[in-house]
């Protein structure tokens, strides 16, 4: 032996040959050897403290003598290094992080975070999200401009735990990597012992880990430096709930803004400015990926031609291309979403699998266990556990609690397993037991809030469903309805082109207006009438028509085009009478009334709303006379009559308080105040108009809000309380602006027929 470092190999040499692990020779040892001690030791180039070496020989089973020539040796070295070790040589200090990315765009909040996280010692910050949102984009920019603080080096390893086509990598090997990066020449035999030796090595490091695509918190454990001065950043597309960090970083798609700038980045910023609109629609229905928009970006920068934007908007929104616009070289959005939905299949539980595969075809924007459960036929508790799998994978994503929704492409991606997978019957029969449930809860959620309107629920509530409480309150109703409207049109609309539910569909139309109306929302207001009126003309029921024009038009006269809603209106009437509906003819003509009104023309509105009433009181409908009579106190209060209007308006309001309908009488309360306030009595206008935004509020039921303040402001207003009435203006133009909010265009694909 002529060096330190040769006796060292030697020595580790006799470890190797003795099977033994470290954890064995230091309970060999006793106290004297600890197994970190050890792993250090033979990891190290310089000569080892004499009584280690005896005890290391020992417990490997060398025989005396023999290690009577080990401490001869020892002692010629520590003589020959003046000392009883040598001077270390100079310490290895990697990078192997990869370039940082030359463009990011949208992300300053998440590297602020990371960069506060990681100026905290020992940092472990988890960043997670679905496959290509530019988890390690943001990791490696990050690790980048933390690397000041890391003297002692950076590591990087791409884990694969997201490889369509690798294996994950094995904690062991990836640990021999970071060991020999660190200028460490053994290689301990098991993971635990590299794991051992790489902490120790690291003990006293300033050093910086990146733990790229992480397929699971057991490949990730063992990689954990823990020393004081370390950081490590991990990336992966699952949520990883049973390992321990620091912090966790969600990583959300961009917002509009930052994907058209990463659009303009690739393709020019004259292009996307010229193609504004189309820019926007591949913003969205990339979903905000980045990966997808650098797909894009880099399809359309290779076809410098003006309208590309718009050609590439329009593929992008065919369910049959969408994908496939999504591939370039070796960039793909499909073969990420199948690393996911692999994991899902080869899962022990198939459920989940089946779950993404099934769920997927119904229309929908977002949808609840309990309905998915419904269409799966098969308990909650199973189907919760199946939505948290796909949530850990980012499959699917959590709105609210107990909700989950798709992106547009991995909807796609699902509804093409599904196609491939399972039979057509077992997916239409799971998209009609949805449909069956998600009906009869409408049918039981409109009953709640209008228990005497005699509605259509005959072909609605045929079905048993769990969705709605059968007691439900009114404000559960509403709410019920507020978030299940767009799911229930788009679900009604895809029925209709299946030509299935046709009955169901014709009556929801009618039954759930009344709803849409008092909500203000009017675009689906319209949009179920056209889908009632489809409905019953397919089945050739003329009444059933008659009572759909009611409905659109009443859309129709809420977007100002009355002249529309009007001839659709007398179209109706003309049928209801033709036929002897006498209950329809008096809707219909209350609707001409007030939609004479709004256009001005007192004197018919009039004549229409009396009319209306006299049928009604003919009928013996309190609840619709109650409607009557107050719809009436509105015209009278435009003619100027006030008194006449004030005892039409209190007569309405008798009615809804014997019949207990609270909705009701909070809108009618608005409307007798609003006439209080015309009529020079502003006192008692307060009043009503404060006991209606009570009954509004108390019901969740914002529009009916937003009116009665409205209306408080203008009072206020009118005594001088400008402040007063600047708040309720205020307060009342953000509720009243809600609904038309809500009725932007909701995003889902729809699949190709069978």
């Amino acid at each position: 032996m002529t060096s330190a470092e040769e006796y060292v190999v030697l020595l580790r040499r006799v470890r190797d040959r003795s099977g033994l692990s470290y954890r064995t020779i230091a309970k060999r040892a006793g106290a004297v050897l600890p197994a970190s001690t050890l792993a250090t030791m033979l990891a190290r180039r310089t000569l080892p403290r004499r009584e280690l070496v005896s005890a290391v020989l020992a417990a490997c089973d060398v025989r005396p003598a023999a290690v009577a020539v080990w401490l001869e040796v020892w002692e010629r070295l520590a003589e020959r290094a003046g000392d009883a070790e040598e001077e270390p040589p100079p310490e290895t200090v990697p990078f192997q992080l990869p370039p940082p990315p030359p463009v990011v765009v949208g992300r300053a909040d998440e590297l602020d975070r990371l960069a506060a996280g990681l100026a905290e010692p020992q940092g472990v910050w988890l960043l997670t999200g679905a496959g290509g949102v530019g988890k390690s984009t943001l990791a490696l920019l990050a690790g980048h401009r933390a690397a000041a603080r890391y003297p002692g080096g950076c590591l990087y390893v791409d884990l694969r735990g997201a490889s369509a086509d690798w294996a994950p990598s094995e904690p062991h090997d990836v640990l021999l990597g970071f060991l020999r990066a660190l200028g460490v020449r053994t290689a301990p035999h098991t993971v635990e012992e590299a794991s051992a030796v790489f902490r120790s090595v690291t003990a006293d490091r300033a050093m910086l880990v990146v733990l790229d695509n992480a397929g699971s918190a057991a490949q990730v454990r063992p990689l954990l430096p823990s020393g004081p001065r370390t950081g490590t950043l991990i990336t992966s597309r699952w949520r990883l709930p049973d390992l321990d960090v620091t912090g966790r970083l969600p990583v959300e798609p961009l917002s509009t803004t930052a994907g058209s700038d990463l659009l303009a980045h690739l393709c020019g910023a004259d292009r996307v400015a010229a193609e504004a609109g189309a820019a926007g629609d591949i913003v969205r229905l990339c979903g905000g990926s980045p990966l997808a928009l650098r797909i894009v970006g880099s399809r359309a920068a290779a076809r410098m031609v003006p309208g590309t934007l718009g050609a590439v908007a329009g593929h992008l929104g065919d369910h049959a291309r969408h994908l496939d616009e999504l591939e370039v070289g070796d960039l793909s959005v499909r073969a990420g979403l199948r690393v996911g939905y692999r994991s899902l299949v080869e899962s022990a539980d198939g459920l989940a699998a089946t779950v993404f595969r099934v769920a997927a075809v119904p229309d929908w924007i977002d949808l609840s266990a309990a309905a998915c459960a419904a269409m799966l036929d098969t308990p909650v508790v199973t189907v919760d556990r199946a939505l948290e799998l796909l949530l850990d994978a980012h499959l699917v994503e959590s709105t609210t609690a107990g909700r989950f929704r798709y992106h547009d492409s991995v909807r796609i991606f699902a509804r093409e397993q599904a196609e491939a997978v399972d039979p057509a019957e077992t997916l239409a029969a799971a998209s009609e037991r949805l449909v069956a449930v998600m009906f009869s809860a409408a049918a039981s959620a409109t009953r709640s809030l209008f228990p005497h309107d005699p509605l259509p629920y005959g072909t609605l509530g045929a079905t048993a469903q769990s969705l709605i409480p059968p007691d439900a309150t009114t404000a559960q109703a509403w709410q019920w309805l507020e978030r299940e409207r767009v799911n229930l049109r788009l679900l009604a609309g895809q029925e209709l082109a299946a030509g299935r539910s046709l009955p169901a569909i014709r009556d929801l139309g009618v039954a759930i207006a009344k709803y849409l109306d008092y909500a203000g929302h009017f675009v689906d207001q319209a949009r179920f009438g056209q889908l009632a009126i489809a409905a019953a003309e397919a089945l050739g029921d003329r009444l059933a028509v008659a009572q759909a024009l009611n409905t659109l038009a009443i859309g129709m006269l809420r977007h100002e085009r009355r002249r529309e809603g009007i001839a659709m209106l007398e179209q109706a009437l003309a049928v209801r009478r033709e036929l002897g509906d006498r209950a329809g003819e008096a809707a219909s003509l209350n609707n001409l009334g007030n939609a004479h009104r709004d256009e001005g023309d007192l004197d018919t509105a009039l004549r229409c709303l009396q009319e209306s009433l006299a049928l009604r009181r003919e009928l013996s409908d309190r609840y619709k006379t109650g409607s009557a009579l107050d719809n009436i106190g509105i015209v009278l209060r435009l003619m100027g009559r006030f008194a006449e209007a004030l005892d039409h308006h209190h007569a309405g309001l008798a009615i809804t308080r014997e019949l207990d309908d609270r909705i009701r009488e909070a809108l009618v309360l608005t409307n007798l105040a609003e006439t209080e306030h015309v009529a020079g009595q502003p006192h008692d206008a307060l009043g009503h108009a404060e006991r209606a935004l009570a009954l509004s509020r108390d019901l969740r039921h914002d529009r009916g809000s937003g009116l009665a303040l409205r209306l408080m402001g203008d009072v206020y207003a009118s005594l001088g309380q400008t402040a007063r009435a600047r708040a309720c203006h205020d307060e009342a133009a953000e509720l009243l602006l809600q609904p038309a909010a809500r009725t932007a265009p909701e995003s889902v694909i729809r699949p190709a027929r069978r």
